[in-house]
């Protein structure tokens, strides 16, 4: 065997070591994706705590949180991890499950990709790997459970229509039912599918040379399976009451479209810990220079599989044109570039690229890679630290209580602690005002209607301790005879002399950051 070795062809040992590199690039991307997150239970993604109150009630809807919210389970086209809650019978500590769910989504991303890349080139990749470098993206920072946990059954039913591409009439049969699965599991993973093999088939049917019509035909015959959740979808919006959520819809400005480009490396609640986003920034501008290389001709460049060149495509113009706001949904437009970046890292490869280049490439994004995930890990570690001490502090509550949460002056755009008071729904059985509403199968009771907003964050100070001649903001209307409504305010930053000399409030518990005061 030895001897065997040493007589081996230098290219055929070079190709060798080559094939371990997919390999080693999935198991290093994987464990940078997984220790900030297991490492810690609590992690600081801004929505998460209001999905992981809605778990709790869905598992406890005869508890002391019955008289103040509704749980319907129904089929919505955002359901994903609620299904999975369901179908795991809703056991257990809802904060360790939506955890383990995140953690799935950092090994499924990657392992998505690579399967993508790997229907496409025959092949494994390594560079298919690299996608790993936005695992912690805007959407994932946002805690966009649903769909942040679809993203990757997107990459897979992307991967599914070519692996099927000569077999149309069973491909047709498999996607009525995975469309509609994806569709339930989150609308806007389903759309990205949608618009993605809208692209394929387009180029498709462009590089056909048969008469228009037929070209046409086909391709209206091929999206079918795409046609009926879309039908659905526009059903219940035609006939359906009016969601407490709104319908709003607004496109925005141009410096959103450069948010939308940069949102797979941005978080917009860690200004604590600015390190990740320059590395974030570090790594948009790297892998820019990487995938301008598509447009050279001679020495290492990327080149793009010719079977996505329709779905990029589509995708980069979704990503141009998709609106900030829709039917009542904010943030649309940080959805599609998430995808788009991964179908990009699929379906390229490097040619030309020598042994030393490829230390050189491979060192850069390991540093990129575990330097973010180092600054990532760090900066869980500090919420971690503070919603431990806030549910520490919060056992003085009694289950029922009515939680006014409130952010020191000036602090209401600070998203990190944005939703921090939905622990106290999981954790401590009392009621806030500030859980979703609308988008998802959770509801306030009418007699607390009017205690309540369908989705905002804690409020500003000022507002609470106004003047008795300012009036309450529209979009606050709750606020109006708060010391009637509410049992306790929780106060989420440093105390201040203003809410400290309130006759209107006691002090009852004060921990690190945190105080609670009970109304008189």
């Amino acid at each position: 065997m030895a001897l065997t070795e040493a007589v081996m062809p230098k290219r055929e040992r070079k190709a060798g070591l080559a094939s371990w590199v997919p390999l080693l690039g999935f198991g290093f991307m994987v464990a940078m994706g997984l220790w900030p997150i297991l490492a810690h239970t609590y992690l600081p993604l801004i929505d998460l705590p209001n999905h992981i109150a809605r778990h709790h009630i869905a598992a406890h809807g005869d508890g002391p949180l019955a008289q103040y919210y509704t749980y319907t389970f129904s089929l919505v086209p955002n359901s994903a991890v609620d299904l999975l809650w369901r179908f795991t019978g809703q056991a257990g500590d809802p904060v360790l499950f939506s955890n383990r769910i995140m953690a799935l989504y950092a090994v499924l991303f990657v392992s998505a990709t690579m399967i993508l890349a790997r229907v496409l080139w025959g092949r494994w990749t390594g560079w298919s790997a690299v996608v790993g470098i936005v695992t912690f993206s805007g959407p994932f920072f946002w805690g966009f459970q649903n769909f942040i946990f679809s993203v990757p059954f997107c990459l897979l039913g992307l991967a599914l229509w070519l692996l099927l591409e000569d077999r149309k009439r069973a491909r047709l049969l498999v996607f009525f039912a995975f469309a509609a699965m994806l569709y339930l599991m989150h609308f806007f993973a389903f759309a990205i599918l949608c618009i993605a093999v809208f692209g394929r088939e387009a180029q498709v049917q462009l590089e056909d040379k048969g008469p228009l019509s037929r070209r046409f035909g086909l391709l209206v015959l091929n999206m079918l399976p795409f046609a009926v959740p879309v039908f659905w979808l526009a059903l219940n919006i035609l006939t359906g009451p009016e969601t407490p959520a709104g319908t709003r819809t607004e496109f925005g400005e141009l410096i959103n479209r450069f948010g939308a480009v940069t949102s797979p490396f941005m978080a917009w609640n860690t200004e604590s810990m600015p390190q990740i986003n320059l590395i974030g920034y570090l790594a948009a501008g790297f892998l820019a220079l990487c995938f301008a290389t598509l447009f050279w001709k001679r020495g290492p460049h990327l080149v793009l599989h010719r079977k996505l060149r329709g779905a990029v495509v589509v995708l980069t113009l979704a990503t141009l044109l998709a609106p900030i706001w829709l039917n009542g949904v904010a943030l649309v437009h940080i959805r599609v570039p998430l995808v788009l970046l991964a179908v990009l890292f699929a379906a390229t490869c490097w040619q030309g690229l020598n042994q030393r280049q490829l230390v050189v490439l491979s060192l850069i994004v390991a540093m990129l890679v575990g330097a973010r995930s180092f600054y990532v890990e760090r900066f869980i570690a500090r919420y971690d630290h503070d919603i431990r001490t806030l549910l520490d502090m919060a056992e003085v509550l009694p289950a029922g209580a009515r939680v006014l949460p409130v952010r020191g002056p000036g602090l209401q755009e600070d998203y990190r602690l944005s939703h921090a008071q939905a622990y106290l729904v999981a954790k401590r059985d009392v009621f806030v005002p500030t859980l979703f509403q609308g988008v998802h199968a959770i509801q306030v009771n009418p007699d607390w209607s009017e205690y309540a907003h369908p989705a905002l964050f804690a409020v500003d100070l000022r507002l609470v301790l106004r003047q008795e001649t300012n009036p309450i903001p529209e979009d606050v209307p709750f606020l109006e005879d708060w010391e009637q409504k509410f049992t306790h305010v929780l106060l989420l930053d440093r105390d201040t002399n203003d809410i400290h000399t309130d006759p209107r409030l006691s002090q009852i518990a004060q921990a690190g950051r945190f105080t609670l005061y009970r109304v008189e």
